[in-house]
């Protein structure tokens, strides 16, 4: 056979590529993509950045239509429920730990889902050192409690985030920090 004629350190990286092609479908519920959502009502089009990690969980990050960013966590599907009033808390990195939306609203949820609005677009530009942060982040570590007195913790890799966002907001967008410099 033409296999057994390769010699032995090409057959084990031959296997080891094989063997990599094997667990790409796993590995891509952790990348970024960009799916099209189209209202029923309206016929209006929004492109959402998403991204599924390995446990189930879901992050959207969208354009709404009027013009706010928003970033939606989503529970895996079953039984599990976020506690009544509590939203769960965000951390990009090593940042600072957040469960508010920009301006120190609250986030909005709902049984398996909780949003932050993460900034709004003016005259082509986002003003958000969140956003900035997920586009160029590592990971993203969601805490929370759910309805039954647990606590969960999950998180999603930032990789190919900044990407998915540019095609869901529009290339045209430019994105700054809220930091002002002294």
């Amino acid at each position: 056979m033409i296999l057994d004629s390769i010699h032995p350190s090409r057959k084990m990286v031959r296997g080891l590529i094989l063997h990599g092609l094997l667990l790409l479908p796993f590995s891509s519920l952790a990348e970024w993509n960009v799916i099209t959502h189209k209202d029923t009502d309206s016929n209006e089009e929004t492109n959402i950045a998403y991204s599924i990690n390995e446990s189930g969980y879901s992050l959207e990050i969208y354009r709404d239509s009027v013009d706010a960013i928003r970033s939606r966590f989503t529970l895996t599907k079953g039984l599990l429920a976020f506690a009544d009033k509590s939203c769960p808390t965000y951390q990009i990195d090593r940042g600072n730990p957040k469960n508010r939306s920009i301006n120190d609203a609250p986030c909005l949820a709902g049984k398996q889902w909780a949003e932050f609005i993460l900034g709004y677009i003016e005259v082509d530009e986002i003003t958000s050192s969140t956003l900035l942060a997920l586009m160029n982040g590592i990971t993203i570590t969601f805490r929370f409690q759910l309805a039954n007195g647990d606590y969960r913790e999950t998180g999603f890799s930032l990789q190919g985030s900044k990407r998915a966002m540019t095609i869901a907001f529009g290339h045209d967008i430019r994105i700054t920090s809220s930091v002002v410099n002294p």
